[in-house]
């Protein structure tokens, strides 16, 4: 009996002890926060690269404005709502976002009542793509910073009905390392003072910033510069979006270290990363009756151009032809 007594106290004393030291470590573990999910995209038109199957990258959706639909928001309309949503089906094929890119209405350069009709004409875009495609993540194209920050308030506004933020971060062949970093940290400020609960995912590309077709074809970066790009995202963004555009060669050929450096990035991502953002659901604030310049920050507006008294536009005439919509009214 002394022997067991001696035994069970042995083993109490040895069980307190373990749970002595190991208490504050299982405290420490459960006070460190999850790793925040990281997005990466492929929107890329290689044929002779996976980077779905090799580094693990979701296929994004991007809707290019159509012509006859540039001619509607050119004259502050909308295009076809039923075409436009069949459209936006279309090219949702992939599990990733469906980026709006529609180039010729940032909010910018313009005066506070052409800055709240092009407001009008993003919510509107939105809101018929969030119908359209209700289960993907809604964006737009570099609708962040110089194009919106004229006009703080409505750029605000606008992120409720946005999943996610989509501006460029291409390398242009006299952009310096240097200077692409600080246009990343200008991305990440702009992001945070427009919403900071919004994902930063900024298109990136492998070759520099070029017009294609010409020989030789854009330059591809240089592999650990590449690497140095992935790595600056991957500490101060969301995510990113390889992109090419269609006219490129197709072809990477022997120019894959920037995969390479893809692959092991992907790699090195917490476990618990993930390379597909969620969308969610939130009570929608009413809309802006207008838009107010940002203080501090200039809004230079061109001339207006002279209205021909003779013919009609070809934009117009376009846009006729397409019977774009008007704005609904508030």
């Amino acid at each position: 009996m002394k022997i067991r007594r001696h035994s069970l106290a042995s083993a109490l004393a040895f069980l307190a002890a373990t749970t002595m030291f190991a208490a504050p470590q299982l405290a420490a573990n459960a006070q460190q926060p999850a790793a925040a999910p990281f997005h990466a995209y492929d929107n890329t038109h290689y044929q002779d690269v996976d980077l779905v199957g090799e580094a693990g990258l979701v296929k994004a959706n991007i809707l290019y404005q159509r012509q006859e639909w540039i001619a509607c928001t050119a004259d502050d309309k909308l295009p076809p709502k039923a075409e436009f949503q069949a459209a936006v089906q279309a090219a949702a094929v992939h599990r990733g976002p469906v980026v709006l890119d529609f180039e010729n209405i940032w909010i910018k350069n313009v005066d506070a009542a052409q800055a709240h009709r092009r407001y009008r004409l993003w919510r509107q875009l939105f809101l018929w793509a969030k119908e359209a495609a209700p289960g993907h993540m809604i964006g737009a194209y570099d609708l962040l910073g110089p194009n919106s920050d004229q006009y703080l308030d409505c750029a605000r506004d606008l992120s409720q009905y946005q999943d996610g933020f989509f501006p460029h971060l291409y390398t242009a062949p006299t952009l310096t390392q240097a200077t692409w970093e600080r246009r990343l940290d200008n991305r990440v400020v702009s992001a945070r003072n427009v919403n900071s609960s919004k994902p930063l995912i900024p298109y990136i590309r492998p070759q520099e910033e070029a017009t294609c077709g010409g020989d030789p074809e854009p330059t591809y970066l240089p592999a650990d510069r590449w690497r140095r790009q992935l790595d600056q995202l991957g500490a101060k963004a969301s995510g990113f979006i390889v992109w090419s555009p269609v006219m490129c060669s197709h072809n990477v050929g022997e120019n894959r270290g920037w995969i390479t450096e893809t692959v092991d990035f992907m790699r090195s991502l917490p476990s618990a990363s993930s390379t597909v953002a969620q969308t969610r659901s939130w009570p929608l604030a009413p809309p802006l009756p207008a838009c107010a310049p940002t203080p501090g920050v200039s809004v230079p507006v061109p001339a207006p151009a002279p209205i021909s008294r003779v013919l009609p536009t070809p934009a117009a005439m376009q846009a006729a032809a397409v019977q774009c919509e008007a704005l609904p009214a508030f």
